[in-house]
């Protein structure tokens, strides 16, 4: 019996009336913080066929990391951005990621960022800089950020354009020390993250291969109602606030 043949690259056609990887063929999907959702916000990106990807964070993996992160046994003691992209690398080798092992800030690293942006880092003063920062960004198309609890999420859709809502954002966000928990520390269901990663990929892909559904004014209507604001709870509910 021959051997089948192997096909080298992957096939995303299941999936591609929705999106391919023609649409973000010159677009970057900046990840600032690959822990529990960012990380899997990478991955699932992947595995809709993104092609390009800029990740930052200081972290190594550790053992309390594998059960709610993309990582797994092999990657204990790796910085994280460098595990992240030997996972993307291992399900499709076509994949560019950039990797930089430390913590983002707008003064070093802003003008690196283009396209779209996940903030997923641990800190709510951290967060409140780096959007704060992106505001007015040429640049950049669209910011995602979410807020994790143990059965309870937000995710948040900025426009760089949108001065007052990031202001008002910015201003209600509790302080750190107002929160009993850091995002790195709460308790965190490995299912919702991956509920939330998944609706925060599902909305950049919209966003990304909008130009090539110009016309269908079903998808259309989808992307003028993204949600600005999605509450998440497990068992799985969902509410969403369009302004």
């Amino acid at each position: 019996m021959e051997n089948p043949i192997v096909d080298s690259n992957v096939n995303f056609l299941r999936h591609s009336a929705f999106f391919g990887p023609e649409d973000s063929i010159d677009k970057t999907l900046n990840i600032i913080g690959v822990g529990a959702t960012g990380s899997w916000v990478g991955l699932v990106a992947a595995k809709m066929g993104w092609q390009k990807f800029r990740v930052w964070d200081a972290d190594i993996v550790e053992s309390h990391n594998l059960p709610n992160q993309i990582y797994d046994f092999k990657d204990i003691g790796k910085p994280k951005v460098e595990a992240f992209k030997d996972q993307l690398l291992q399900f499709n080798p076509n994949v560019e990621v950039m990797t930089h092992n430390e913590f983002y800030t707008n003064e070093k690293d802003r003008d690196l960022i283009e396209d779209f942006v996940f903030v997923g880092v641990d800190t709510l003063s951290a967060r409140k800089d780096i959007i704060s920062g992106l505001q007015s960004h040429l640049l950049v198309d669209a910011i995602f950020e979410t807020q994790m609890g143990f059965q309870h999420a937000t995710l948040n859709y900025f426009k760089p354009t949108e001065r007052r809502r990031i202001e008002e954002y910015v201003t209600l966000l509790k302080t750190d020390e107002e929160v009993e928990e850091s995002a790195c520390n709460a308790r965190i269901m490995t299912t919702l993250s991956c509920i939330v990663a998944s609706s925060v990929v599902q909305n950049i892909c919209a966003l990304a291969s909008e130009e090539r559904h110009q016309g269908d004014s079903a998808f259309e209507s989808f992307v003028s109602e993204i949600p600005k604001k999605q509450i998440f709870s497990m068992p799985v509910t969902l509410s969403t606030f369009k302004t």
